[in-house]
């Protein structure tokens, strides 16, 4: 990874009251402290985006920070809204699919890779548009491909396929061309998610009896398993700088937001209250986007994360 990765151990407790968790990474002398707070009814603290009674989850922040892409079930079949971070209303992405999800940005935030099953058929992935609606097929096959991420420099969408049989990690030129296999397991590889600087993708696999997250080289090989719960760990996702991955586990007992460094040291929770998942950064670091349950349905919620030296 990138020579900034934190390395070191780690260390967790939570703040009295019940509201906060604390991460401390020790590395080369250097104490960093990352605070995320859980809902006290203080401003500031953690922020609910969407309040339907329906399922929103899935959700995915623009590289410019401004918005939050996200599945949502309010309409019956899931289908694809966006939403501004600060205020304002949810409003649908029309693509003409069924059962749109597991949505990535592109890295000029102009287009939207997302997965949908084709009529009659297994999931596959499209491309949308969003100055003129236009959708397109991303790989001529019917799959199933899904689990879509476009890489940083923009050439690459890292997807999972089983296209051969077995669920494993692919990657395919942004025209569909050039599709390249990454992972050969026998049991299911899917949700990559690429390192900052596109060296890296960090996936969800089975390969060990349960599902734990595994980071490998792009192009392919150098695989590093990165949790060991006899459980579920899935939903990783890389921190802008690199050196952290969040991802959902439920080895608390139940569904919460984890966060690890990269190169080594203990998972911490970062999440309190109700069934919490799919986490996704801010472009700058500072905040976590994830869906959760903890006022009774599953909605958005923002937790700002602070890093003290």
């Amino acid at each position: 990874m990138k020579d900034n990765t934190l390395k070191g151990q780690s260390s967790y407790r939570r703040l009295p009251g019940g509201n906060a968790a604390i991460l401390v990474l020790m590395a080369a002398g250097l104490s960093v402290i990352f605070a995320a707070t859980a809902p006290s009814g203080e401003a500031g603290k953690c922020k609910q985006i969407t309040f339907d009674p329906s399922f929103d989850y899935h959700c995915k922040w623009s590289p410019d920070g401004k918005q939050i892409a996200f599945a949502s079930q309010r309409s019956g079949a899931p289908k694809i809204y966006v939403i501004p971070v600060d205020s304002g209303e949810a409003r649908p992405v029309e693509t003409g699919l069924s059962g749109d999800h597991h949505i990535g940005w592109s890295p000029d935030g102009k287009q939207i890779v997302f997965d949908a099953n084709e009529t009659n058929g297994p999931p596959n992935i499209w491309i949308l548009t969003l100055d003129n609606g236009q959708v397109r097929k991303l790989l001529p096959d019917r799959g199933p491909n899904f689990h879509a991420s476009w890489s940083p420099d923009g050439k690459w969408i890292a997807f999972a396929s089983g296209r051969r049989g077995n669920i494993d990690i692919w990657k395919v030129r942004t025209d569909g061309t050039n599709p390249v296999q990454l992972t050969t397991d026998a049991e299911i590889d899917h949700h990559p998610q690429w390192s900052p600087d596109g060296r890296f993708l960090v996936f969800a696999s089975f390969r060990t009896g349960n599902r734990d997250v595994w980071i490998m080289s792009s192009e392919g090989g150098q695989e590093r398993q990165m949790t060991r719960y006899s459980g579920k760990d899935d939903h990783a996702c890389f921190s802008p700088d690199g050196s952290l991955i969040a991802f959902t586990s439920d080895r608390g007992g139940k569904e919460d937001i984890w966060i690890m460094p990269v190169d080594s040291g203990s998972a911490t929770c970062l999440t309190v209250e109700g069934k919490n998942a799919w986490p996704s950064w801010s472009p700058d670091g500072a905040r976590l986007v994830h869906s959760s349950n903890r006022d009774g349905q599953m909605d958005l919620y923002v937790i700002p994360i602070s890093c003290d030296n």
